[in-house]
């Protein structure tokens, strides 16, 4: 596992999902601390909610109070890995969500660097045109997916606005696979939508997704910048 320098207390969105759970795991083992804002805490596995390190704070996109306790609790990390689900019409709470969290986490005095999951339903500006990935958002995700792709554009959009007032890193998934930390283990492949090699994949393990953040964490290669991640 990761051998981490730097400790971090990282405040956690979607901690409850399948790719929280498995970087909550992991982050834990790196010896990490972990605070997990969540609508039902009874959907965090018993693991996970009976260990020390972890702090559970119960509450809602939209309650700006629970967010404001969020943002106090003393992290020096945000994570989101926080989506939509495709097909359904959601709205886009996240996205509606983070114009609150934001600021409360600029003016906390502990927050250092903010990383959030998006897609390549986000076209940041240095990537380049990409036939598989056009096809794939406008007539799949476009066409079947509810508000996913609004809700995609829109956390990445409102993340990249915070320009130079705090570290970020939007990181781009495609199709993600794997249930379990270390089930499908492997490099990643961090780069821009329209590689010229053809490493913007279509598939990312959550497993390689939970050590490529944590690495990143200490490596710092993609601060202020979107990069398209898959398996290598």
């Amino acid at each position: 596992m990761l051998d981490t320098v730097t400790k971090h207390h990282i405040l956690l969105l979607g901690g409850t999902g399948i790719c929280g759970t498995i970087f909550a795991r992991a982050a834990l083992e790196a010896g990490h601390k972990l605070s997990l804002y969540v609508r039902t805490p009874s959907k965090i596995p018993s693991d996970l909610s009976s260990n020390t390190n972890i702090s559970i704070i119960q509450g809602e996109l939209h309650d700006a109070e629970g967010l404001k306790k969020a943002a106090a609790c003393g992290a020096d990390i945000f994570i989101s890995l926080a989506g939509p689900t495709l097909g359904k019409r959601e709205g886009t709470p996240i996205t509606n969500a983070l114009p609150t969290l934001y600021p409360l986490l600029l003016t906390n005095g502990t927050t250092k660097r903010i990383l959030i999951l998006s897609t390549a339903s986000y076209s940041g500006p240095e990537d380049s045109c990409s036939i598989k990935w056009l096809f794939a958002i406008n007539f799949y995700v476009r066409l079947i997916g509810g508000d996913s792709y609004q809700e995609i554009k829109g956390m990445a959009e409102e993340t990249v606005a915070l320009g130079e007032k705090i570290d970020w890193t939007v990181f781009r998934v495609p199709l993600l696979q794997g249930n379990t930390l270390g089930e499908n283990v492997g490099p990643v492949n961090a780069v821009y939508v329209g590689d010229k090699k053809g490493r913007d994949g279509l598939h990312l393990d959550r497993g390689r997704l939970a050590i490529w953040i944590l690495t990143e964490l200490e490596e710092g290669k993609w601060i202020n910048a979107s990069p398209m991640l898959a398996n290598a």
